[in-house]
């Protein structure tokens, strides 16, 4: 069991080692939301035209329908104009025979107005930057489903790696004593701390 759980340790935390880091620092720049940069930020907005195919898709009252119809208007702006946006949504004004669609990504989104009966095309683009990119990485803000999948995966290596390191302190007499001491301390220094920090 030892021997397991010796290797568990040492090959789960080289196997999440990049991530941790990188959850590691972002938790910093994330705990202080004063420190910006500027690198990377960007936004422009462009008019395009649908092309005669989609101009003349008729949308239908049908919620269903109205949701395919939309996503072979993103499909076309995904493939044709590099449209990015792990989520995806839409409204459609059938008054104003308005569409918008929103995609939204870390750091950024494209907001799309199109003219149903024109098929003018107003694109709007903003990317906040490489940090603002991070962060929201970090909070798995609008990243997709595969991304939560990752965070997951590695908070649950974490448990196993924090919870096989102590087993293997516990096997140990000589350390076992300080070992637990340094448990203690720190669970008691978050009390502290956050209790000092509702007053």
């Amino acid at each position: 069991m030892s021997r397991f759980l010796r290797w568990l340790h040492i090959y789960v935390s080289m196997a999440v080692l990049v991530v941790f880091v990188f959850f590691a620092l972002t938790g910093i720049t994330l705990n202080h939301p004063e420190w910006q940069m500027d690198a990377g930020k960007q936004s422009d907005s462009v008019q395009l035209q649908l092309p005669p195919q989609l101009v003349a898709l008729a949308f239908s009252e049908d919620q269903l329908q109205q949701a395919a119809q939309a996503q072979q208007i993103a499909d076309w702006l995904r493939t044709e104009h590099q449209v990015q946006g792990a989520v995806f949504a839409f409204v459609y004004d059938a008054d104003e025979q308005l569409l918008e669609l929103d995609f939204k990504q870390p750091a950024g989104f494209t907001n799309v107005q199109i003219e149903l009966e024109s098929g003018a095309v107003e694109l709007s683009r903003e990317f906040g930057g490489y940090l603002a990119l991070l962060n929201d990485l970090h909070k798995g803000r609008y990243a997709g489903t595969a991304w939560k999948w990752l965070i997951d995966i590695v908070a649950a290596a974490c448990l196993l790696f924090a919870l096989s390191g102590f087993y293997l302190l516990w096997r140990q007499p000589g350390r076992r004593w300080w070992g637990v001491q340094c448990a203690l301390t720190g669970a008691g220094v978050m009390l502290l701390v956050y209790l000092a920090a509702l007053h």
